[in-house]
């Protein structure tokens, strides 16, 4: 079995994975929708908060891998991520064949659940969740068929409220999600994943809704915290009420429920069309 991961390198395997450590939480959130939980044996501290843990390995953190731990599962495949992990991956191919993900798009996130689907011999059923998906966006972009060019929102995707802004561009997965779910993310054109801008030229864009991450149940915290802001509070987003906030179980973790999060954001920027 071969296939090509986000890095463009080839990963092999001559029999299907079924030791398989995970070094990000969406990286796990795939392979556990895929019904591999039995076969993930080493996964990041990380990963607690969306999946179920016990039996588990904890290999780690985000950027702090034992190799040590992980050479000692004997993993028959390493699901890696891109970004602050690229400096891993030869390290981790020297362990066990390690498909890299870092989806920059919707489209390249359920093309590698379709890989997995594939390195695990689970192949029906990365398809019947990639047809769920499909639809799912099929249904979103019906639905805004009706909404012109001109009505469409400019969006920004911030960090809190540090003026030393720190955003997502085209290389991040969320503007092909901001796009998708009818928005423009108003800085989706500089060729990054994530980075710093300063508040004055977030606010010369003005964008007409913010989208922030933070817990259910500390949104109103949240929101307020941008209306006390005396920069922020400037902004027609903060003025107007749009400040959006997800948890970072959706709009941080590029898994196999993306298409759910693209629905979760436009119900958010179209309430009326939703």
């Amino acid at each position: 079995m071969t296939v090509q991961d986000s890095s463009g390198a080839r990963v092999v395997l001559k029999e299907p994975a079924s030791r398989i450590v995970s070094t990000v939480p969406s990286n796990t959130e795939i392979l556990y929708a895929l019904g591999l939980k039995d076969q993930v044996v080493g996964i990041t501290k990380y990963c607690a908060k969306t999946c179920d843990t016990k039996g588990k390995v904890i290999i780690g953190g985000w950027v702090n891998p034992d190799y040590r731990k992980i050479r000692e599962l004997k993993p028959d495949l390493i699901f890696a991520f891109g970004g602050i992990q690229r400096k891993w991956h030869d390290e981790l191919r020297g362990i066990a064949p390690t498909y890299c993900f870092e989806p920059t798009t919707i489209e390249e996130t359920l093309q590698a659940v379709l890989d997995i689907g594939r390195l695990t011999k689970r192949d029906q059923k990365a398809k019947e969740i990639v047809k769920e998906q499909r639809e799912i966006l099929e249904r979103i972009q019906a639905k805004l068929l009706s909404l012109l060019p001109k009505e469409r929102l400019s969006v920004a995707r911030v960090f809190g409220t540090n003026t030393n802004v720190r955003t997502a561009g085209r290389r991040s997965f969320l503007t092909d999600v901001i796009k998708h779910a009818g928005g423009v993310n108003v800085f989706g054109s500089v060729d990054d994943n994530y980075f710093h801008v300063t508040f004055e030229r977030l606010a010369a864009l003005d964008p007409d809704v913010l989208i922030v991450h933070g817990e259910k149940t500390e949104a109103k915290k949240t929101r307020a915290a941008f209306g006390k802001s005396p920069d922020f509070s400037k902004l027609k987003a903060v003025r107007n009420g749009r400040v959006l906030v997800y948890s970072c179980d959706y709009i941080c973790h590029p898994n196999a429920a993306i298409a759910d999060t693209v629905e979760m954001v436009a119900k958010g920027l179209y309430p009326e069309i939703f």
